[in-house]
């Protein structure tokens, strides 16, 4: 073997020990010792060792240990107006760092995994999630932590994926918060499966629960079409179920389904999802209800275009507008059981979903009932803003 190709295995083989985290200091002493027998120049070694990882102390358990993080700024403005409705609305603009997520996530033994991520906003710092979870088999993963619960498709999308500058308004009805609970996980070919029960006494897990009424329940069955069939087409459709028992829980509905399904061919991408809801502590037991339908095409590797049509009806006027960010336009009537919205964006992904620009206007109306007055309001918002995530 000549000199050049033993330098060439000998650099390789360097480099690959340093990759590893509970490797370090046998990383250093070989490339010390590649240096002083003459394989590797001085300024190799320097280079070699300034890209190493030193963690101390050294902790042979963990496999893995990454630092994740995301930051989201957004502008929007809102113009609203009212009909049959006393005033006018003002207007509404804002400047914000819509998220800013700092954690870690890792491996324990190979086969544990774990996470935390702290929000670290202007208004304050605060828990994002936290669980640790066991992936032995594919068949049946166990999660315990603060997490957010298998319910909606859209919800289930992390904010650095989404394809528009917020989700849904029926989305954000039904979003469950984050808990504390345990899940059980798999999947099994084509299917998947997901059950988990949840503290519902707080959904950001800051209350404890006190007894097992205080607790909701959260079961999820998938199925990928094109594991299913051979040439199959790339469909996956989902059904997620919640039930509730607590009377004095921090979560709004008793009872809910949501079923959704996601396609791929090509360019163009759908989403759709019908989501249904019972609330029986409430006098009537309000029935809230309710679809969404996303279509998008890549024009170009970079570009993106996005169209979103939601539905969502509700007895009692037990409906808003969009927190962000049509309710915030001081005197728009905001209490309705019939709410519309058409969103129209454009997407440009300078990195993918590492870093992207968005932007996006949204036409809502919400409309009331009652008296034979029939009140309603209409929103235009208009969004654009930055994601990055490393």
């Amino acid at each position: 073997m000549n000199t050049k190709r033993l330098k060439t295995l000998s650099l390789l083989a360097a480099l690959g020990l340093a990759a590893l985290p509970t490797a370090q200091a046998d990383t250093k002493a070989l490339i010390n010792t590649l240096r002083e027998n003459g394989v590797l120049t001085q300024e190799q070694a320097d280079r070699l060792l300034g890209s190493t990882v030193i963690v101390t102390p050294n902790r042979p358990t963990v496999s893995e240990l990454k630092i994740r993080g995301r930051i989201q700024g957004q502008f929007a403005y809102v113009d609203g107006s009212n009909s049959n409705f006393s005033g006018s609305p003002s207007n509404y603009s804002t400047l914000e760092i819509r998220r800013a997520r700092l954690g870690v996530q890792g491996r324990l033994f190979d086969d544990y995994r774990f996470q935390i991520e702290m929000n670290t906003l202007p208004s304050g710092v605060d828990l994002n999630s936290a669980f640790i979870s066991w992936h032995g088999v594919p068949e049946a993963n166990i999660i315990i932590g603060k997490a957010k619960p298998r319910f909606g498709h859209e919800e289930n999308t992390s904010s650095a994926s989404i394809l528009t500058m917020e989700r849904s308004n029926l989305t954000n009805i039904f979003q469950g918060g984050k808990p504390v609970g345990v899940r059980v996980t798999g999947r099994m070919d084509a299917f998947d499966y997901y059950a988990g029960f949840f503290n519902s006494t707080s959904t950001s897990g800051t209350v404890n629960a006190n007894g097992i009424s205080r607790y909701y329940w959260n079961g999820s069955v998938g199925l990928d079409l094109a594991k299913l069939m051979e040439n199959g087409p790339n469909i996956r459709f989902r059904l997620d179920a919640l039930h509730n028992p607590n009377k004095q829980s921090g979560y709004a509905f008793d009872h809910a389904v949501a079923f959704s399904t996601h396609g791929k061919f090509g360019d163009f991408d759908l989403r759709m999802e019908y989501i249904w809801g019972k609330q029986t502590r409430i006098g009537g037991d309000p029935v809230t209800k309710g679809w969404y339908f996303m279509p998008s095409y890549r024009f170009t590797p970079h570009l993106e275009g996005v169209f979103r049509f939601e539905s969502v009806r509700s007895d009692r006027n037990n409906l808003q507008h969009q927190s962000r960010y049509a309710r915030r336009a001081s005197g728009i009537f905001n209490a309705g059981d019939d709410y519309k919205s058409y969103y129209f964006g454009l997407n440009y992904y300078i990195r993918g979903d590492n870093f992207k620009y968005m932007m996006g206007l949204d036409l809502a109306e919400l409309r009331g009932s009652g008296d034979g007055i029939n009140p309603k309001s209409e929103a235009l918002t208009f969004y654009s803003g930055i994601r990055m995530q490393y």
